[in-house]
């Protein structure tokens, strides 16, 4: 007997395939194949897991100590509805413990390394993988004055402020300055900030700085091209 439903034990061809009939019109899956006495049906046969056509692109500044990479998601067959994300020491071989962003900001541990980031895509039926492209981040090094300290002035009157106008370092970590002023060649303890503010005992006396570079892995200075003469 055929069952409209194919609830029974039924016919060769039941309406819905519940039954166990040969050629069930409808499967039990939202694809199938025609059923084998109504057993076998396969569920979602025309989905597909994610598959990367188009690579992630990781992106980001100097790649120094402290700088953020970021990555996009690449493109995608498969439809996607969710994206996880694990930066890859690609020099260790190791994946970063604790990246799991579309952003990392680079830890001294991993300068000079080559990073990625693995992009996992995901649909009800799977993940697939996508790799970014390769980034060198720099090596650690020691500041490096580029450009001399320079005064704003050559010449100022009891009361000026003495500012720094050019004053430009390089290092990995990014190096903090520190500033020691000297009158006719002599440190003076009490100024340790960017400025010097004259005052009377400066009368008479030529104003220079050195700019002290620090960081991680050292330090280095740099003195003043020119000097400031006090009226």
């Amino acid at each position: 007997m055929a069952n409209s439903n194919g609830w029974g034990d039924g016919a060769a061809n039941n309406t819905i395939g519940w039954g166990k009939g040969a050629t069930n019109a409808i499967g039990w899956g939202s694809v199938y194949a025609v059923s084998s006495a109504g057993r076998t049906d396969i569920i979602g046969a025309s989905a597909t897991a994610p598959v990367n056509t188009v690579a992630p692109v990781v992106t980001g500044t100097n790649f120094y100590v402290g700088d953020v990479l970021t990555t996009t998601n690449g493109t995608w067959s498969g439809s996607p509805t969710s994206f996880t994300y694990q930066w890859y020491n690609v020099s260790a071989g190791d994946n970063i413990i604790g990246a799991t962003n579309n952003t990392y900001t680079l830890g001294s541990a991993f300068a000079g390394n080559e990073i990625n980031c693995k992009v996992f895509g995901t649909n009800a039926v799977g993940t697939g993988q996508g790799n970014s492209n390769i980034i060198v981040t720099t090596g650690l090094f020691v500041p490096v004055n580029i450009f001399e300290p320079e005064l704003s002035t050559e010449g100022a009157n009891v009361g000026d402020t003495i500012s720094i106008i050019s004053n430009l370092w390089d290092g990995n970590p990014t190096p903090t300055l520190t500033y020691k002023w000297y009158r006719n060649g002599v440190h003076q303890n009490g100024h340790t900030g960017n400025t010097y503010l004259t005052a009377s005992h400066d009368s008479g006396k030529y104003i220079t700085v050195e700019v002290i570079g620090t960081n991680s892995q050292g330090s280095s200075s740099a003195f003043g091209i020119n000097s400031c003469y006090v009226n």
